[in-house]
């Protein structure tokens, strides 16, 4: 079978040989002029010694192996100047805002609290942390629109996708420790009267700033979205970031100007105005009015969700269920199916009810933003192969990178032959 190289897929610990600390630096080599440090050869060659490719080298050739990686992304990088391309301030600043704005609401906080996080955990302030993230943003961006330009996008047929599977699937990555889970979520939604109450508040704020209100004074005494101290400004995001909804409203507004009606989104009426334009980027303020649900539109869906835990004692049944009732777009087209999931991988909201479940049950309705979740505990395995059944879109994907890498390594060594590289590194 021939071998896949994991190299940029498969991360570990560094190997005892390497594990004491270095005590002097140096540099390796020098490509088009630009150094690789001794240290960033080591670093990379801790997580290179854990994978199955490297077992089967010698030491001499898991460096020689390492240094020559990094020499070939030396020379891609090389190519930014001779082809013109450039990555701007505001493109990786806008990058690094979309990071930072993603990972607070996955752990459904606010940038105060995130930016607290970092300082306790990582010992750096915010702005620190938006250094550190910006060089690797940019040198990202860099390497990608490196990629686009001589790449392109491959999308591989089934046979294509099929042929790599049996060509590299002894060395594609395992999973561990995994399980297989279904999910249905259901969601609380307030009762009709609370939703035309909310509305008939947010028109008359409108009406408002009809009148002169500051949009900006109106967000901070009435918003009831993180944003509010801010003035509603909830910076820049990409196309397909937000709320459809929010999006098509956006879409209608030039910049300066504001919703004339209120905006349903999921979690209330927002009134909306467009502050800047740039590249793929929409700056824009809110005044989100929440739509609460009151104690008793909680205790119709807990009921509902008790129910179905009591009657969905089969595979079929608890996905026909998540077809028909789910609100998860991810997964209910898919009968609720998350796939395989290695634990340290599972939402951190998940986790603990997972944790008691045994093969065959269904978690008792767990509360999680604003909706009732049932969780199903279809398989357990302690270690485990990819397969086209089961795991055709992971597959697609490393086919996908494998393809592209290996018709970008055409261009490197034609480039190899147009910089000056110079190999310091001993052995």
């Amino acid at each position: 079978m021939k071998k896949f190289n994991l190299f940029a897929i498969v991360l570990s610990a560094a190997s005892a040989l390497y594990a004491a600390p270095e005590l002097f630096e140096s540099i390796a080599a020098v490509v088009d002029g630009k150094p690789i440090m001794r240290s960033e050869v080591m670093s990379n060659l801790y997580q290179f010694q854990a994978t199955a490719e490297a077992s089967k080298m010698s030491e001499k050739e898991q460096v020689a192996f390492v240094l020559d990686k990094l020499i070939d992304d030396k020379v891609l990088l090389s190519r930014v100047d001779r082809d013109s391309i450039k990555i701007t301030d505001d493109e990786v600043d806008l990058r690094v805002s979309q990071h930072l704005q993603t990972l607070a609401a996955r752990q459904n906080i606010d940038m105060a609290t995130l930016e607290k996080a970092i300082r306790a955990q990582l010992g750096m302030s915010m702005a620190q942390y938006r250094d550190n993230l910006a060089k690797q943003v940019r040198e990202q961006m860099t390497i990608g629109r490196i990629r686009q330009k001589y790449v392109g996008g491959i999308q591989p047929t089934k046979k294509e996708v099929s042929a790599f599977y049996e060509s590299y699937k002894d060395s594609l990555p395992r999973q561990y420790n995994c399980i297989h889970l279904s999910l249905i979520e259901l969601k609380i939604t307030p009762d009709k009267r609370i939703v035309d109450s909310v509305e008939n508040e947010a028109k008359l704020l409108i009406d408002t700033l009809s009148h002169g209100m500051n949009f900006e004074v109106l967000a901070k005494r009435h918003s009831q979205d993180s944003s509010a101290s801010k003035g509603g400004d909830i910076g820049y995001f990409q196309k397909g970031l937000l709320e459809p909804e929010y999006e098509r409203a956006v879409s209608m507004l030039d910049n300066g100007e504001y919703t004339e009606n209120p905006v349903r989104t999921e979690h209330g009426w927002d009134l909306i105005r467009v502050l800047g334009r740039k590249e793929n980027g929409i700056r824009t303020a809110r005044i989100l009015l929440k739509t609460i649900p009151t104690s008793a539109d909680t205790a119709i869906v807990l009921h509902t969700a008790d129910s179905l835990r009591a009657v969905l004692t089969t595979t079929e049944l608890f996905s026909a269920a998540a077809k028909q009732l789910s609100i998860d777009k991810t997964s209910n087209f898919k009968g609720g199916n998350l796939g395989w999931l290695e634990k340290p991988d599972i939402d951190s909201l998940y986790a603990p009810v997972v944790a008691g479940l045994s093969v065959g049950d269904v978690s008792s309705p767990v509360l999680i933003n604003g909706a009732y979740n049932l969780l199903r505990l279809d398989d357990m395995r302690q270690v485990r192969d990819y397969n086209m059944e089961e795991d055709y879109m992971k597959i697609e994907e490393l086919a996908i990178n494998y393809m592209e890498d290996q018709k970008l390594k055409e261009f490197v060594k034609k480039w190899r032959t147009e910089v000056h590289i110079e190999i310091r590194m001993k052995d």
